[in-house]
């Protein structure tokens, strides 16, 4: 009886060990744990407990699971290898309950009805060819679960994450997740997407596609894309190692989507001094110094010839450069011969290709300096010269290229499709209207349709904002703008970045629905 009462007592201690461990890791109640990385979901370095290990790993767990050799998969007759495991939050608070609700919604739903199918011979080719599975990346009592789904044997994986607080039993959001490792989510937002477009710029010069993209506006579309895809919202964040912060996502490209990993570094090492690129030419200087790109403005003899055409240099002045995502190795600034002053800024990358600011272009809508996409045909550059007043971009085989006819050849695009239309704006004061046709034409009705106005849209770059359009109307109004397209809610998000809103005065950035009228 007395070796009864011990063992039992040995099963309670280690019992409240466990439970102890739990607690102290789990959530829905629980204490936050230290904040230090670790993978439950494959075979991850970790420095807590065994015990902790075990109630950490408990903690997510199949909802539902499915291994089987079936036929007749959404109609296919060959054998399939389905592999199928939708994860499930260990918690009972409301925001674990309804993201379990979601998974299995998801990625649960359509694989039930195989469970009563009999099981069929094994199947031909490589294999799992269906499949849904997930992994746990851990930071404390934090976890980021990512959930990988395919359902063709040729289709690539796809890629969803949720971030949960096990100690206080709620969902949060990636940014949030980052706040916890000591990161500033915009730091991170701005590293990630400069990583994804030059992906995006690497893959286009490389692989040639911009041929049948550039004029009709898709290439520009692509570029947006990849910008909005890589918002923070939209990745799935990986540790896995304990001092290794990965954000997956993906750039678009003429098949498709190709996956991106992004690494972050989660120490911060001191920075080395970043290289000072700079160059004038007749009164416009420019200056690139690490991430941060400006144009300096001056009163000079050139820039007064502008007086003329109603733009006055009286002091000098900086604008940054707006969508400027690479590293760059070279600057360098010349002129379009078009019997005006018309300054145009180049720049080299890292990877040999030329974007450049065309100043005049972009002081005609407003105060705002847009790096035009790169010139992928301007690539193997290994540095910018200036030839008199035009500057040649010299390659890495010794060929030489003019660049100022390139400029303006990659100038003349359409309007991106994804903003082409007519959009309707209503508030307090009445209602607006603006049409976009893929021409760059446009019209707008403002002010309670009191006032209406015609004039063209050029497309300068894009931002994280959105298509950057410059805008100038017969009336003499000139304003520059990003414009986002929402396809789901069909809202055209307009943000303001110079000049004055036509449409609602002193507003940086107001919705627009679209018209079918």
């Amino acid at each position: 009886m007395n070796d009864e009462k011990e063992t039992a007592m040995k099963h309670k201690r280690f019992a409240a060990v466990v439970l102890a461990a739990a607690l102290w890791l789990t959530g829905c109640g629980g204490a936050a744990a230290p904040a230090a990385p670790a993978n439950s979901g494959a075979a991850a370095k970790s420095t807590a407990s065994t015990a902790v290990q075990t109630a950490q790993k408990e903690r997510i767990t199949d909802q539902f699971a499915l291994e089987k050799n079936v036929s007749g998969v959404w109609g296919e007759e060959e054998v399939q290898y389905i592999s199928v495991h939708v994860p499930q939050l260990e918690c009972d608070s409301p925001d674990a309950v309804s993201l379990n609700k979601d998974l299995a919604a998801i990625y649960a739903a359509d694989f039930r009805e195989y469970e009563a199918y009999e099981e069929a011979g094994q199947p031909g080719g490589e294999y799992p060819q269906i499949g849904v599975g997930w992994d746990a990346y851990w930071y404390g009592d934090c976890v980021s679960l990512v959930v990988r789904s395919r359902y063709g044997g040729t289709a690539p994986w796809r890629y969803s994450g949720w971030c949960f607080d096990f100690a206080t039993g709620q969902q949060i959001t990636v940014a949030e997740m980052l706040q916890r490792m000591g990161l500033d989510p915009d730091t991170v937002q701005e590293q990630v997407q400069r990583q994804a477009m030059q992906a995006f710029d690497r893959e286009m010069a490389q692989g040639a596609y911009y041929e049948g993209l550039r004029l009709g506006g898709e290439l520009s579309q692509m570029r947006m894309d990849t910008l909005e895809y890589n918002e923070l919202e939209n990745l799935c964040l990986l540790l896995p190692q304990q001092d290794q912060l990965v954000l997956r996502g993906k750039y678009s490209c003429e098949e498709g989507w190709q996956q991106l990993d992004m690494e972050i570094p989660l120490t911060s090492a001191a920075p080395a001094d970043p290289p000072v690129l700079t160059d004038t030419y007749d009164g416009v200087q420019v200056q690139l110094e690490g991430t941060q790109a400006a144009i300096t403005l001056s009163p000079a003899p050139k820039t007064d010839q502008w007086g003329d055409i109603g733009i006055r240099v009286e002091q000098t002045r900086t604008y940054p450069i707006l969508g400027a995502y690479n590293e760059y190795v070279d600057v360098c600034i010349g002129e379009q011969e078009d019997g005006f002053f018309r300054p145009v800024v180049y720049l080299l990358t890292k990877d040999g290709v030329v974007e450049y600011v065309d100043v005049l272009r972009c002081l005609l809508f407003g105060d705002a300096m847009i790096c035009q996409d790169p010139i992928y045909f301007a690539n193997n550059g290994v540095a910018l010269e200036l030839c008199g007043s035009e500057v040649n971009l010299r390659r890495a085989d010794g060929s030489v290229l003019e660049l100022a006819p390139l400029s303006a050849e990659w100038s003349a695009q359409e309007i991106p499709y994804s903003v082409i239309g007519s959009y309707n704006y209503t508030d307090e004061t009445g209602w607006s209207w603006m049409d976009l046709t893929s021409d760059g034409s446009v019209q707008m009705g403002m002010q309670d349709n009191s006032r209406m106005d015609q004039g063209d849209a050029a497309y300068l770059g894009v931002v994280p904002e959105g298509v950057v359009l410059g805008i100038s109307t017969d009336a003499g109004l000139n304003f520059v703008a990003a414009f986002k397209m929402d396809l789901y809610n069909e809202n055209l998000t307009m943000t303001m970045i110079a000049g004055q809103n036509p449409f609602a005065e002193g507003e940086t950035q107001l919705q627009m629905n679209r018209s079918y009228g």
